[in-house]
């Protein structure tokens, strides 16, 4: 167990107001900072979709749960990495679809980016997750639990601005293609990267992308209209929502793909060309 599954255990029935989390590495001050009641696991729910769910072999649940301790006890955003529960979701549908090419936006401290990778084949040396981030520290921590994992030859890191090294990619190989895309990156690039990736053809016909926080702590609905405003949430919260919110539009507008918005973690869309 670690560190922050035990200050969400000390909660006792009935659990406060603002108890819906989105992860289960939140802060005191994300648990704090607004309510929800609509879309977000419970911490108990968290807890039984993760032990519900298949486990991850046993060496990557080993480097996971190290990467988790490391990055709680280094950020105070250490919120930002997907839970588990999400890790065995991205896990499974790399799977699903066969990826062999995975292009991951925004690497933090790389949960995601072990469980897409280590869902590759072994048998292809050619699959690839290549991962994206401009936080030199961060992405540091996921490249040596990416080497804990032994899976350095399953991941190619890149530093810098995502949209500078989306399109060094293209320069690099104009006709390749991701069968699988993770955007879960600064919320503000969600449409530049977005248009990016699909005027460049970079997403696989058959390929998906998954882009992540796209209801971000239970506030795009409100922002929306759908529901009252919630007087808890912080102005960067609301305002990190209205930027969801015009992804959201944009994706569902846009004739060259279909999309489900899922009130699943913080939010996730599954986009996929039509």
């Amino acid at each position: 167990m670690h560190r922050f599954s035990r200050f969400l255990s000390q909660y006792r029935h009935p659990l406060p107001t603002p108890c819906y989390l989105t992860r289960s590495h939140s802060t005191n001050s994300i648990a704090s900072t607004v309510s929800n009641d609509m879309g977000r696991l419970r911490v108990e729910e968290e807890k039984y979709t993760t032990d519900l769910s298949s486990p991850f072999p046993p060496r990557i649940q080993q480097s996971l749960s190290n990467l988790v301790n490391e990055t709680v006890n280094t950020f105070s955003n250490a919120h930002m990495m997907v839970s588990e529960t999400q890790g065995k979701l991205l896990h499974q549908l790399t799977q699903l679809v066969n990826a062999r090419r995975v292009l991951e936006i925004g690497t933090f401290t790389g949960y995601s980016t072990l469980a897409m990778a280590s869902a590759l084949p072994d048998n292809d040396t050619t699959a690839t997750v290549i991962s994206l981030d401009r936080n030199e520290q961060a992405q540091a921590i996921a490249q040596k639990y990416v080497q804990d994992a032994q899976l350095e030859n399953k991941v190619d890191f890149r530093l810098g601005k995502a949209l500078d090294l989306l399109q060094n990619l293209v320069q690099e190989a104009p006709s390749r293609q991701f069968d699988l895309i993770f955007l879960d990156a600064n919320k503000s690039g969600y449409i530049p990267y977005f248009d990016y990736i699909m005027d460049h053809d970079m997403l696989a016909d058959r390929g998906i992308m998954i882009a992540d926080n796209v209801l971000f702590f239970g506030q795009v609905h409100r922002v929306a209209g759908y529901g009252e405003a919630s007087i808890e949430a912080s102005k960067n919260i609301l305002n990190t929502a209205k930027k969801a919110h015009r992804f959201n539009q944009h994706v569902l507008s846009d004739p060259r793909v279909q999309v489900v918005v899922l009130p699943i973690f913080d939010g996730v869309s599954i986009i996929r060309k039509r």
